[in-house]
């Protein structure tokens, strides 16, 4: 079904880092109507305040914006074998899960910071510390109403994603199909990974690139087979949320034009 990209714009997410907000972007988002992914990284936890916080979710649950977040993930481990990377990696997501009453969202997007380099002959003990962590924060995420989303990057087998689902066993624990990561840094089998994924994906994170690196181009200036994936999705009945990663400037507005066109969903 072609929508207009206007008409659009309530059914998506944008991405948008939290330091952003400040910088002229909460009055943007505002103006444009746009539903925010407010990425909580590492320096917005440490250097900004609760009531920094509170007061850009109360901005946009004022204007009745959906909102979802992403969680830190540069340098953090959640499955790790050393018991101090643990343990930090716990406490840095554990600050952005205490902010989930503060914004109220849909949904919080995370990493599994899986590496076969690293993990490949330990794959089982990985496994078993992962789901450790994960079970704790969709605890707390459920109490808020809140679905945590595995987001894929690095991984190049969705069955990771399936053991994993099935050792944390939580209805709020579901994947976000990272569409750009698999094609830049997964193998690039969607038929696979959407085959075997494909009743667990919550969410999607779409962005265009054309196989040589994680450019976050505008949708339809690459090569991701953007068409493929939703109608898989569509004709199987589901409908995730559709998360936007415009990283440069003036490519959310093609972006949204281009996915206008191939939306399948009514």
């Amino acid at each position: 079904m072609a929508l207009t990209a206007e008409a659009l714009i309530s059914r998506v997410q944008v991405n948008i880092p939290f330091p952003f907000l400040g910088q002229g972007y909460l009055e943007l988002f505002l103006k444009r109507g746009l539903n925010p992914e407010i990425g909580l990284d590492a320096y917005s936890l440490s250097h900004f305040q609760r009531r920094d916080f509170t007061r850009m979710a109360r901005a946009f649950i004022k204007a009745r914006r959906r909102l979802t977040l992403h969680a830190p993930f540069q340098d953090l481990l959640p499955g790790a074998l050393d018991e101090q990377i643990l343990t930090a990696s716990r406490r840095r997501l554990r600050q952005a899960f205490n902010l989930l009453p503060v914004f109220k969202p849909v949904s919080i997007v995370c990493h599994l910071g899986w590496d076969t380099k690293l993990y490949q002959w330990d794959r089982a003990n990985w496994l078993l510390r992962s789901a450790a962590t994960w079970k704790e924060l969709a605890a707390l995420a459920l109490e808020q109403g809140v679905t945590v989303m595995v987001e894929n990057v690095y991984e190049t087998d969705p069955d990771l994603f399936i053991e994993l689902l099935n050792l944390v066993n939580v209805p709020n624990f579901q994947v976000c199909l990272d569409v750009g990561h698999l094609q830049a840094f997964g193998d690039g089998d969607y038929h696979r990974w959407l085959h075997t994924l494909w009743p667990h994906i919550g969410q999607l994170h779409l962005h265009d690139n054309k196989g040589d690196q994680d450019s976050h181009l505008a949708l339809g200036r690459g090569t991701v087979p953007l068409t493929t994936v939703l109608n898989f999705l569509a004709e199987r009945d589901r409908q995730p949320l559709v998360t936007l990663e415009p990283h440069h400037e003036g490519s959310l507005e093609p972006s949204l034009e281009h996915l206008s066109k191939i939306w399948p969903w009514q």
